[in-house]
């Protein structure tokens, strides 16, 4: 297999459309997939908090239109609402140090199976 990785390029996997168009803005607004799954997994424990009913299939980063970085809820392929995340990505970013993303790193495919795997990791040591 060739090496994939470059100093230019950040290499990841995904399985789906979606997925490589969220990855692609995560990027271009200068923040990085790993901690966006941390903020994924926060956000989610903090609307399930405030309305424990909610049904939602999953959340996906944009940008909204005054530049604020948000978490659009989406169920059953309907946009249901949006969460602010900017606050949440800077507290993420601020205690997660490895979560980072290297160029150098041989991990390719970030996801939710991934970050449920390094906390359990973190918690282990």
């Amino acid at each position: 297999m060739a090496d994939y990785r470059t100093e230019k390029y950040l290499y990841r996997i995904v399985t789906s459309a979606n997925q490589l168009v969220e990855k692609i803005q995560i990027f271009d607004a200068g923040k990085g997939d790993r901690v966006m799954k941390l903020v994924k997994l926060l956000a989610t424990d903090s609307i399930l908090k405030n309305d424990p009913d909610i049904e939602f299939d999953e959340l996906r980063f944009a940008v909204d239109d005054d530049g604020t970085n948000i978490l659009v809820i989406i169920n059953k392929g309907e946009i249901t609402g949006a969460v602010d995340i900017d606050n949440m990505y800077e507290f993420a970013s601020s205690h997660c140090n490895d979560f980072k993303d290297l160029r150098d790193d041989d991990e390719i495919v970030i996801n939710r199976e991934w970050i449920l795997n390094k906390l359990a990791e973190a918690e282990n040591e």
